[in-house]
């Protein structure tokens, strides 16, 4: 029986054999069933072959995978059957030279010391139809990562990350020379929540803005078409994004404590997500500080705390008191929320807030600054409805000395439709209608706007019987398991 993997700059086949210890009649496979084949074969192979290992346990497996490949002609690493090929004790994968592919492999209940379980340490590999399951230290607090991009133009795809239990993030961005990675289709599960382990964040995407650099570069990552369910970690920020031109987009969260977050950098995007919080306890929608972010489409429904935050920042440049205390020397704790874009968003039955604006103003003054407003923000054709706070809450400014030397240029506003809970915005802008937008329940999971609807333009989802709606709409959609992780795990 044939196995045919499509792969991205080329096709490579694996086919499974009883002769495993030589190379196919056509020389393009190489068979290994030993750590000592294995490694010979890494050496050994050429541009275009694929390197298959024989199904069963490889224990203490430490793969260097450093083979010479092209651009046009990669080199496979692959399973004889996806899925069946398990590492186990302290076995490990790197990429070490470009333009190599991993595919099918299994990481199984085991552990490592320190680093990274994954380690993709060079340009344009690829990382696809592989799990990574229970791989877990006894110490809580021995931290690793199980996946860390440290090189630029990589991807990972159709993966199965399941059951981290320690220190650190599951997958990391590495600060430097880092650029233009992609994780997508991913299915991310069960990832237990620690009380106050703050650091174990699902993903954490570091590179330049991390430190609030003033240039124009950024980590161009890409978190695109991945479900999130139960994926805790540490509670608060499922996608952290430390950096700037970052994209996350088309994803699923389900029933995962913390949000979607824009944590530091600026010029981020987060488009199309879909966010249903389930009630879950310390679930939240999208969270940003810093500036010109871009945050459209997006579709949050039933959590416990806010759709939409949009942070107040820290003033940072004087201590405005005897008592300023800062968290870091060199960094305010987060920036100030300016000249963004947050457009055709829907937020249904949200715990908190609907959409938050100033979040923590004044939160632990005067040992934190936190008393820049967001300000030159745009609020575009966004939906709110039935949330137990306000539709839309905006932080008031304190005007007692010394914080009257601040100067705030206002947001924009224009065709929001809140219904359900009060707009506590004095005066309310007209941009704001308070309307029933009769919206409907319907079979896809997704409250939808009637045909009759005042709300018929709002919102990521339009009324279902529009037939002009955009292309993102029609696709609009919660991801299922048969979209997501490796092609071995989808139903038949």
């Amino acid at each position: 029986m044939n196995f045919k993997v499509l792969v991205f700059l080329g096709i490579s086949l694996c086919v499974s054999v009883t002769n495993l210890f030589s190379q196919d009649k056509s020389g393009n496979q190489l068979f290994v069933s030993s750590v000592y084949e294995l490694k010979a074969a890494i050496a050994s192979a050429k541009p275009g072959q694929s390197i298959v290992m024989k199904d069963g346990i490889w224990k203490n497996t430490v793969i260097d995978f450093n083979s010479t490949a092209t651009d046009s002609q990669p080199i496979t690493l692959c399973a004889q059957t996806p899925g069946k090929v398990i590492l186990k004790g302290n076995s490990t994968l790197t990429f070490s030279k470009p333009y190599l592919i991993v595919d099918g492999l299994v990481f199984k209940n085991g552990k490592i010391d320190k680093g990274s379980v994954i380690n993709l340490n060079s340009d344009s590999c690829r990382l696809t139809n592989t799990a990574i399951i229970n791989y877990n230290p006894d110490d809580f607090k021995t931290g690793y990562y199980w996946v860390y991009f440290m090189g630029s133009h990589n991807r990972m795809d159709h993966c199965y990350l399941t059951g981290k239990n320690n220190m650190n993030p599951v997958v990391q961005n590495f600060e430097e020379n880092a650029r233009y990675n992609k994780v997508d289709s991913c299915w991310v599960k069960d990832i237990p929540y620690v009380k106050h382990a703050n650091g174990r964040e699902i993903f954490r995407i570091f590179g330049y803005g991390h430190a609030d650099q003033t240039g124009n570069d950024g980590a161009y990552f890409t978190v695109e078409y991945n479900l999130f369910d139960h994926a805790h970690g540490e509670g608060t920020e499922i996608v952290s994004l430390k950096s700037n031109y970052n994209i996350v987009r088309f994803n699923t969260v389900i029933a995962s404590k913390g949000g979607l977050v824009g944590r530091r950098g600026k010029n981020n995007t987060f488009e199309g997500n879909i966010v249903l919080g389930q009630g879950m306890e310390g679930s939240t929608g999208i969270r940003v500080a810093g500036s010109n972010h871009l945050v459209i489409n997006n579709y949050v429904a039933d959590v416990a705390e806010d759709g939409l935050r949009l942070i107040a920042g820290e003033y940072f440049e004087k201590s405005l008191t005897n008592n300023f205390a800062p968290k870091k020397k060199e960094l305010p704790k987060y920036l100030q929320v300016k000249n963004g874009y947050f457009a055709q968003n829907t937020i249904v039955n949200c715990g908190g807030n609907g959409i938050d604006i100033g979040y923590n103003y004044e939160n632990h003054w005067p040992d934190l600054q936190m008393v820049l407003l967001p300000e030159n923000n745009r609020l575009i054709n966004n939906l709110v409805f039935n949330c137990k706070g306000n539709s839309i809450n905006a932080a008031v400014q304190d005007k007692n000395k010394p914080l009257d030397i601040f100067s705030f240029k206002p947001n924009y506003f224009q065709g929001n439709v809140v219904w359900g809970s009060p707009v506590s915005i004095t005066p309310i802008p007209a941009g704001i209608q308070s309307v029933n937008p009769k919206l409907t329940f319907g079979k896809d999971g997704f409250y939808r706007p009637e045909s009759d609807s005042p709300a018929s333009e709002n919102g990521a989802l339009p009324p279902a019987k529009t037939d002009n709606i955009s292309s993102l709409q029609k696709n609009l959609h919660t991801l299922s398991t048969n979209e997501v992780g490796p092609k071995w795990m989808m139903k038949k």
